[in-house]
């Protein structure tokens, strides 16, 4: 090969080198913005997320949660809101976990009043007959069963539960079961009830107990519904972004710069590929 050949190879050679370094200078200058780009937006869309979260409102946090497991979210969102306002009035967050003990503690309210009654109503067996004191005593077996059942759900949360605690499914089925067998008993006494002749004994105790079975119905609701209730908590990430892109103008701008860049780099590659 002769030396003008070697000289036209040599200078070859370095045009190429020069034209994959300009191209990767290039390359680097229109991917830097794009990446700062998506590094503001997802900054942006997380604290967008997070600022709507219903974390921030308790009390449109518990409608929404009643709103979708209840029959009657009136009741649902009294019985929780004012254990919340009453127990944790300083805080400004909440979450499923916590909307959940407090159901549970509503639930045991109920119960505790129930065995309060039957409570009386044996210690004034004068004015019962006497076979109703088997049935009672048998009630409180019962309801005390199930605070049992209770007691043993909130022991396995603990008194603040961590935000996704029930996003785990075997918390969520073990919780399931102890309440399922809790209601169980209370059902049973209910029916038990319509054994006692004094209607106003199987009235009062009854009502009671139709009262603790609807809270422990919303606590199992709660449960049942628990990846609906996470989504609205804790949107997906498809969900906020569609949000984010689509609703807020600075979203819109963000997506648009993006593909006006990403248009400009494979303009430049036909661009090179060409000359």
């Amino acid at each position: 090969m002769s030396n003008k050949e070697k000289l036209l190879k040599d200078e070859k050679s370095s045009s190429r080198t020069k034209r994959k370094l300009q191209l990767i200078i290039c390359l680097l200058a229109l991917f830097i913005p794009i990446i700062v780009a998506v590094i503001c937006a997802s900054i942006i869309l997380k604290q967008q997320t997070e600022s709507n979260s219903l974390s921030f409102f308790p009390t449109n946090a518990i409608t929404s949660v009643c709103d979708l497991i209840s029959g009657d979210p009136d009741s649902c969102f009294d019985s929780i809101a004012t254990l919340h306002s009453a127990q944790i009035p300083s805080r400004h967050k909440i979450n499923p976990s916590q909307i959940f003990i407090l159901s549970l503690y509503a639930s045991r309210i109920e119960l505790e009043n129930v065995v309060t009654s039957i409570e009386k109503a044996i210690s004034e067996v004068a004015m019962i007959k006497l076979e109703s004191v088997g049935v009672l005593r048998n009630c409180q077996g019962m309801i005390e069963f199930s605070l049992k059942k209770l007691n043993e759900s909130e022991m396995s949360l603990g008194i603040d539960p961590a935000e996704k605690t029930l996003a785990i499914n075997k918390v969520v089925w073990d919780l399931q079961l102890w309440i399922g067998e809790a209601m169980g008993q209370v059902q049973g006494c209910y029916d038990l009830l319509e054994k006692i002749p004094s209607k106003t004994v199987r009235a009062e105790i009854r009502r009671k107990s139709y009262e603790a079975l609807q809270k422990m119905k919303n606590s199992r609701g709660i449960l049942q519904n628990m990846d609906e209730i996470l989504d609205l908590f804790y949107p997906r990430i498809g969900t906020a972004l569609v949000s984010f892109a689509w609703e807020y103008d600075y979203g819109r701008t963000v997506w648009l710069f993006c593909f006006e860049y990403l248009l400009l780099i494979f303009l430049f590659c036909l661009l090179l590929r060409i000359y």
